[in-house]
């Protein structure tokens, strides 16, 4: 069995992320003080080892990073962060030894990222090449909701979200194949949101395409310059959305 080493708080985020693993790997909690990850580290032999920030203060850290960096080269470690804190540490991320995930941290999205990083798909649930794909769609609407799924029902997996947080909680759980992004929305709007999913390893994979009841040109070429799949404009007619839901997972 894979071990993992998590560093962090002993509370109940870390105890949360050592219950989500603990039945597909051998989790040991360790607090981040330097002697004591470098001798958990060399008792337990982790194969990964998870760094959270979401309970530590971040940027005091260097020498652990060094250490593993120097002495553990080939030991990948996954780094638990907020979206402002990857954004400041951009160079980090640069070392492929260091890997992201960005909050919010789902018990699905957290399990899938370890499966990958270990090579332990097979334990992962397989996807049938008959399965329809998964399109997310993200409106703060429910009548626009309410229309688009009825466009797609029948051909994809349709799933709703009608915030960019519960967007971006959807995105870590479902792992969808596209996004339809409403770019006008309150509290967290959609350009907000897709830069959130470009600081994440996994969700900058996924295409996105955004939804607009906006359609002069300065405002379209605001939204191009977030360099997105695509756009579309709503209402939208049912050939053209399925036409770019398409295209775009044609080139995936």
């Amino acid at each position: 069995m894979k071990k993992i080493l998590i560093i962090g708080n002993l509370d109940n985020t870390a105890k949360n992320f050592s219950e989500y693993l603990s039945e597909d790997y051998q989790v040991q909690l360790c607090t981040k003080q330097f002697d004591n990850i470098q001798a958990m580290t060399g008792i337990l032999k982790p194969d990964l080892v998870i760094l959270s920030y979401l309970d530590l203060e971040a940027g005091d850290d260097q020498p652990i990073l060094d250490w593993f960096r120097e002495k553990h080269a080939k030991l990948p470690v996954l780094i638990l962060l907020d979206s402002k804190e990857a954004q400041n540490h951009k160079e980090l991320f640069e070392n492929e030894q260091f890997k992201k995930m960005v909050s919010p941290i789902t018990r699905a999205g957290l399990i899938n990222k370890c499966h990958q990083l270990l090579d332990t798909a097979e334990n992962a649930p397989k996807k049938s090449r008959f399965d329809k794909k998964k399109i997310l769609i993200v409106d703060d609407t429910p009548l626009m909701l309410r229309n688009f799924k009825s466009m797609l029902d029948m051909k994809y997996d349709v799933l709703l979200a009608t915030s960019g947080k519960q967007a971006l909680m959807t995105i870590q759980q479902e792992a969808p194949d596209l996004v339809l992004l409403d770019y006008e929305m309150p509290e967290m709007n959609g350009r907000e949101v897709f830069e959130t999913m470009l600081a994440d390893d996994d969700m900058a994979k996924i295409p996105v395409v955004f939804l607009t009841s906006v359609s002069d040109r300065k405002a379209v070429c605001a939204i191009l310059q977030s360099n997105p799949a695509g756009y579309i404009l709503k209402p939208a007619e049912k050939e053209k959305l399925l036409n770019t839901i398409e295209e775009v997972l044609d080139k995936q």
